[in-house]
């Protein structure tokens, strides 16, 4: 990884005008990857018996994928987000012949309508090519937070995640509720238990351990819960400001800004929690209308992070006494080093503590 990572270090950066080309004639490189692959003879080889759909939306995210690595030259996001998608699809049945028959169609398309001026993205995927083998042999490594726990494990992040795969919400519940009485901290269950929980199912699904509808049990489930333990607490008056939290436009992975949301109503905060895939529009209409002390936005796809710039550029350029303080999070940030400063927010917080933390910082400044 280390050496990948150095050489994406002295890769040229994409321009201004070939990222603008790139976004122009996107849906035509687009539909001649599709074409491409579709009149391959072995594709049912290469998708491993995975329906075409499947494969038509991969070359969408691998599109708007890339359009994010341009534009905030986050090459390193690109080594480390390439090693994940083989592995998750490897792992549902894809042959990894298929990204190398996918890489050279694109890289087809693009010196076919991006001529010259397509010098610097098509590198990148040469890039791509000549290192597949490395990412194919990164893809089957066992990393750090693959490691499973010990059997027989009965902690109570254990239990729950137990709990989880079993689809079992009523001790799920119990679990979480009896972890309240016992401690009063809200931030203990989320982190410590919700919170590590999530993410080894993320990786159940990622290692085709688990099928995506588990997945989205596991994930409803959380979600009933945040919805059913809170109002077991009692906040205290919302006397320091407005908040909005909300997951970025495209986004509907929701449970750490609904984490962030509760935390900060807790501290004190009038919190206006917007849930997933909030429209641009709409959040900024609700912006100005509620004049909000701070923004937070959760992002956890790579895809996203334009539209959250988009945003983020948008609530800087309101007047003084209009602007919020813009927070940002979520799992996209462990991928990349440039990408906090890149999208231009006040700040950046890891987890719902962090958040809380750094927002409360921000109003005893202000007092």
């Amino acid at each position: 990884m280390e050496t990948l990572l150095q050489q994406a270090n002295h890769m040229a950066p994409v321009s201004t005008e070939a990222l603008a080309l790139y976004l122009c004639q996107g849906e035509n490189m687009l539909e001649q990857v599709n074409k491409t692959l579709r009149g391959r003879s072995d594709l049912s080889r290469l998708l491993g018996g995975n329906p075409e759909q499947m494969m038509f939306d991969n070359h969408r995210y691998h599109f708007d994928f890339m359009a994010n690595v341009f534009e905030f030259q986050a090459y390193d996001m690109l080594v480390r987000m390439v090693p994940w998608v083989y592995r998750a699809y490897i792992n549902h049945g894809f042959s990894a012949d298929y990204f190398v028959v996918e890489l050279e169609a694109w890289l087809t398309a693009i010196n076919n309508f991006m001529a010259e001026d397509g010098d610097t993205v098509a590198g990148v995927y040469d890039f791509l090519l000549k290192n597949h083998g490395r990412f194919v042999d990164l893809a089957s490594q066992k990393t750090w937070d693959d490691i499973e726990y010990p059997p027989g494990d009965d902690t109570e992040g254990e239990l729950f995640y137990q709990y989880l795969l079993a689809g079992d919400f009523k001790e799920c519940f119990t679990l979480g509720r009896n972890l309240l009485e016992s401690s009063s901290s809200l931030e203990h269950l989320y982190l410590d238990i919700i919170q590590p929980s999530m993410y080894r199912i993320g990786r159940d699904w990622e290692s085709g351990r688990i099928s995506v509808a588990k997945e989205h049990l596991a994930s409803a489930i959380v979600m009933r819960l945040l919805a059913t333990i809170y109002p077991l607490l009692q906040p205290p008056p919302a006397d320091k400001g407005t908040v909005v939290v909300t997951a970025a436009p495209n986004e509907f992975h929701e449970i750490g800004a609904w984490m962030v949301a509760n935390t900060l109503e807790l501290d004190g905060w009038k919190t206006l929690y917007l849930g997933a895939n909030t429209p641009r529009s709409a959040l900024l209409s609700l912006i100005r209308s509620e004049q909000p002390k701070v923004m937070a936005l959760s992002i956890a796809m790579p895809f996203n992070l334009r539209h959250v710039k988009s945003i983020i550029d948008t609530v800087r350029g309101l007047p003084p006494s209009e602007r919020p303080c813009t927070l940002i999070g979520g799992q996209v940030f462990r991928l990349s080093d440039r990408l906090q400063g890149a999208l231009g927010a006040d700040g950046y917080a890891g987890n719902c503590a962090t958040a809380k933390d750094m927002v409360k910082k921000w109003w005893e400044t202000a007092q």
